[in-house]
């Protein structure tokens, strides 16, 4: 990677607006460690101070930012916008793959175009309760690291969860739960660098087993040769075809009765943090941490329209 010698100096962007601002803190913080052996690296910290924001980044006046940031302002398309403004190159994804990505609404129709199946969605406005399949699972439509994930088990639990967002519950997505096992998949350089299963005791794999109570990660996990391949196909396509930049983790449930896998979402900026599936599995692949930011360096963008 002699090309990376031509970028000298690095903004990490660390906090932000979001939910996941304690997430993106420490991913920030494991960025900027290995960063500054080889380059000038200074942090931001965002916050809704988007004058103050563009102020800083003019004065420092980087070659490449390093995009630290999770969640609503972060990976959804509008930093993005705000960095192809200035002129200045970025890390991941850009403005309209991540826009999409983010929105799981959106995403989900998106991905039945590549041939991958996703769980039904229950259209809160047109289908009765009384028709409807429990369990459900309840998300945020614009969210990440499984903040706000509900399982509701029946119309009553359904009933009180409306009640009590009565005036945000369209913000929210409702679909069928998979009984399933967790599995992901890594891209890194646009090429699949591992699959994963996440193992847990809870039903769910929230944000608790996540971050918290960290869940089990088994690489390689024994699932059949056929679903195995399904989930490199599909991750490859939809990776490549959504536009992802260099890196992306694809989220699916692997339902054994029906022997078929679900693609839950999209991340567009994986974590970077000691506990995080990405880094794992690179650093299973003879790819340390260092070698990861550099790659993602190595594959910065400005997007021009």
């Amino acid at each position: 990677m002699a090309s990376l010698k031509k970028y000298k100096k690095i903004v990490i962007l660390s906090g932000g607006i979001s939910d996941e601002k304690e997430i993106s803190i420490l991913t920030s913080k494991e960025v900027f460690k290995e960063l500054k052996k080889d380059y000038d690296v200074s942090l931001i910290n965002v916050t809704d101070d988007c004058q103050q924001l563009v102020e800083s980044l003019l004065k420092k006046k980087p070659d490449i930012v390093f995009n630290c940031l999770h969640g609503f302002f972060g990976e959804d398309g509008q930093i993005q916008s705000i960095l192809n403004y200035l002129k200045i190159k970025y890390t991941h994804s850009g403005v309209l793959t991540s826009s999409i990505l983010m929105n799981k609404e959106v995403s989900k129709k998106i991905f039945t175009s590549f041939g991958a199946n996703t769980p039904v969605s229950i259209n809160l406005d047109k289908v009765k309760k009384k028709r409807t399949r429990f369990p459900l699972i309840i998300k945020p439509i614009n969210g990440g690291s499984s903040n706000g994930l509900v399982k509701v088990n029946n119309a009553n639990e359904l009933d009180l969860f409306l009640k009590e967002h009565k005036c945000d519950k369209k913000s929210y997505l409702y679909e069928n739960f998979i009984d399933g096992r967790e599995i992901t998949v890594g891209i890194l350089d646009n090429k699949v660098c591992g699959i994963m299963e996440i193992v847990f005791d809870s039903e769910l794999y929230d944000y608790k087993n996540k971050y918290i109570q960290i869940a089990d990660h088994i690489i390689n996990p024994q699932i059949p040769s056929h679903i195995r391949e399904k989930l490199l196909k599909i991750s490859i396509d939809v990776h490549k075809g959504t536009g992802c930049n260099c890196i992306s983790r694809l989220d699916f449930r692997y339902e054994e009765q029906k022997d078929e896998v679900f693609l839950l979402e999209v991340n567009t900026q994986p974590g970077l943090t000691q506990n995080s599936l990405l880094p794992e599995m690179a650093k299973n692949n003879g790819i340390s941490f260092n070698e990861l930011c550099k790659i993602l360096i190595e594959n910065s963008i400005c997007e021009s329209f």
